[in-house]
């Protein structure tokens, strides 16, 4: 398979495992509760649109934020896996990830008129592993045809968002919480297998720099 191919399909595919649009339905279900339709498809237009900018943002700036700290991708990469572990590990367990919202953020998100932003569209969709994800995939990107596919990947996961969150009371009616825990936590298996294998990458890129690899 071609090279510039396989990298958009494998930066799709982790993209969309970290953003996870399945974990933002249960909150935008419950705030938007009382609004009407067209609100919360406004509500739902802004918090994509939103997350889409952010990701678009990192990716532009990933080189340049490596760049300015010295940092290496072998150091994102870890770094990545570490979060991506630890967000994993929450969603095998069914539980909130705090790297994306706390409670409190939810509940403050019910009185604002800007949660369409904040808490929706960042952290809990652009969180801190979607932010990692597009900077380090930027970092590994070869050419300007594989950025390009991390910026068309970032519209990607927005578009498969936004059906989701439109029919969110439908979904999770149908689903069921239990329907819905299984998702989660089938989607929390695949980000930790994407974690460990950037600990992998970074690790083993680093033992061979250090010529201890056999």
């Amino acid at each position: 398979m071609n090279d510039n191919l396989t990298f958009g399909i494998v930066a799709f595919t982790q993209l969309l495992v970290v953003y996870n649009p399945l974990s933002a339905m249960p909150m935008f279900a419950s705030l938007t509760m009382e609004d009407s339709r067209r609100e919360r498809l406004r509500t739902a237009l802004v918090g994509v649109a939103t997350s889409v900018i952010v990701m678009v943002v990192f990716t532009f700036a990933g080189h340049a934020i490596l760049d300015f700290f010295a940092i290496t991708t072998e150091a994102f990469q870890i770094a990545a896996g570490v979060i991506f572990f630890g967000i994993g590990s929450d969603m095998l367990a069914a539980r909130r990830s705090r790297v994306k919202t706390t409670r409190r953020e939810q509940d403050e998100a019910a009185s604002r008129d800007s949660l369409a932003i904040i808490p929706l569209g960042l952290p809990t969709l652009a969180g801190p592993g979607t932010i990692v994800t597009v900077i380090a995939l930027a970092g590994l990107a070869d050419g300007g045809l594989q950025l390009f596919s991390v910026y068309l990947a970032s519209f990607m996961v927005g578009a498969a968002a936004l059906p989701c969150l439109i029919l969110a009371p439908a979904l999770l009616n149908a689903l069921g919480r239990t329907g819905l825990n299984v998702g989660t936590r089938i989607m929390g298996l695949l980000v930790m297998v994407i974690g460990v294998q950037f600990l992998i990458n970074g690790i083993g890129i680093v033992v061979a720099s250090w010529g201890l690899a056999g």
